[in-house]
This record gives structure tokens, sequence and C-alpha cells, in this order.
């Protein structure tokens, strides 16, 4: 089975870096072969068709339609306030979960 590929996005990095390290945990915890890196949101065009979701913070919601063109294979979620701001790595499995990404 092929390793599902995650990329978390923010303006900076920092706060992207810490949930992306929380939902890692939830994943290795479930066995499941999933990786879960963070950006900052420079790195979207670099990153983005190497990975099979991106996920973005809801500080740059305004580059949802950008992102969803620039990277037309790869599924793009935006996050909400409450689901960011959880900084709860299971809050944010199961939101992949809910939209089928498993």
């Amino acid at each position: 089975m092929k390793q599902l590929k995650i990329a978390i996005f923010c303006s900076g990095g920092f706060s992207t870096s810490l949930i992306g390290a929380k939902m890692q945990k939830v994943y290795d915890a479930e066995k499941k072969d999933v990786k879960v890196d963070a950006y900052d949101f420079g790195m979207v065009d670099e990153v983005g068709d190497d990975v099979d979701v991106i996920l973005l913070a809801p500080q740059i919601g305004w580059a949802f339609d950008q992102t969803k063109e620039g990277h037309p294979n790869t599924k793009v979620i935006l996050l909400t306030m409450q689901q960011f701001g959880s900084m709860d790595g299971q809050v944010l499995v199961d939101v992949l979960k809910e939209k089928g990404i498993d």
C-alpha cells in the first residue's frame, strides 16, 4: 500500500509544525503509513504536486482557490479556525477521515 503524504501549510510554518507533529503521532499510534509535513505557504508550489493532501490553515484561506487550481490532482482542504485552533492532531485526523482520506 502506498504511503499517504499530507502537507499542512500556514503563513509561517511554525504553528503547522506543532499540529503536524501531533497528527503524525496519531497516525503512528494507529500504525498507518502516513507522512505529515508542515511548511510555510511559500513552499506550496514546490511541494503540492508531490503529496496526496494539502491542508491549509485558516489564516491562509484566501489561497484556497488558487491552491486548488495550481494542484488539480491533489486534494486541498481548508481547515476551519475551530479545527486548526484545537491544536489536536486527532481532530484533524478525524476531519480527513470524514472526507474519506484514511
